[in-house]
């Protein structure tokens, strides 16, 4: 759900993704084949190459040197979400997925539920038909239903758009809404109207948001490699400008009448994906994943 179309960050998650994608089945998290789909010929020139191990390390290396944290952050980070959301589904019979700024996401693809399942991806028009126009050229038709729901915040809003999809459906399909990157304030409007439309749902509605922590906006300079990240993203137009506060995140979905199932820094999920090695993977531990629960 962009202001405007795919954005860099979203460019160099699917970039981290297609790097993980390249190492043994054995050694690697996930296997995602499309992401490579939406990146330049520079950059699959670059995956390519990470197909041997040692220019694999080479480019985290260099993406560590750079951007402190994010590419370790965003692997363990899409694997906790992807396990959230599959045992969801397996295991507490969420029979629809409402993804929010869907940029690049392939889980629709991906994923094997082993049962039934609908997505609805909500971004801006261009990025979905960019996003449409590559998928289309390696898959003849989604494995799942999924709808395509087009939104330009900076003119509509979320529920008045997404209503004809789920209106019908709250009470009879449970849902999980997943929101990667909120992290503006136009973005934070967007999600009070969210929050408030999915107080419609029943119990049991469940949303995962990832979010910055609003202290490293407030001290970027107590945050490793934060300042690089973020002129990085300022150039590209990117300006991280909300966060939320981990130590109120209990009370902040309280009021939302939702209570909180998990909620961490990338420190804890690389550690829960990465175990030892996690301890020499520093910066981005800024970056959270909150869950929760309609009550």
């Amino acid at each position: 759900m962009s202001k405007a179309p795919s954005t860099k960050s979203s460019t160099y998650v699917a970039l981290f993704r297609a790097m993980e994608s390249t190492k043994p089945a054995e050694e690697r998290l996930f296997h995602d084949p499309y992401a490579a789909a939406f990146l330049s010929n520079y950059h699959q020139t670059l995956i390519s190459g990470c197909r041997i191990p040692f220019f694999r390390k080479l480019l985290a290396a260099y993406i560590q040197i750079r951007w402190p944290g994010t590419h370790t952050a965003a692997i363990a980070r899409t694997k906790l979400i992807d396990d959230m959301i599959l045992q969801a589904v397996r295991e507490e019979d969420i029979t629809q997925i409402i993804i929010l700024s869907a940029t690049f996401d392939t889980r629709a693809h991906r994923l094997n539920f082993g049962k039934p399942v609908s997505f609805v991806e909500v971004d801006h028009p261009d990025t979905q038909h960019f996003k449409q126009s590559r998928l289309w050229e390696l898959i003849p038709s989604p494995a799942v239903h999924l709808d395509y729901v087009k939104l330009d915040m900076n003119k509509e809003q979320l529920a008045d758009v997404i209503s004809p999809y789920v209106i019908n459906q709250r009470h009879r399909n449970k849902t999980l809404f997943l929101w990667e990157n909120l992290s503006t304030h136009l973005e934070a409007t967007q999600a009070e109207a969210m929050f408030s439309f999915i107080r419609s749902f029943p119990p049991g509605t469940q949303v995962i948001v990832s979010y910055p922590d609003k202290a490293v906006l407030e001290n970027p300079g107590h945050y490793r490699g934060f300042s690089r990240i973020n002129n990085t993203l300022r150039r590209a137009g990117e300006n991280w400008d909300y966060g939320l506060d981990p130590r109120n995140i209990t009370a902040f979905m309280h009021e939302r009448n939702m209570i909180v199932r998990y909620d961490g820094g990338a420190d804890k999920y690389r550690q829960q994906y990465f175990g030892a090695k996690s301890n020499n993977m520093k910066g981005y531990e800024y970056f959270r994943v909150v869950r929760s629960e309609l009550k």
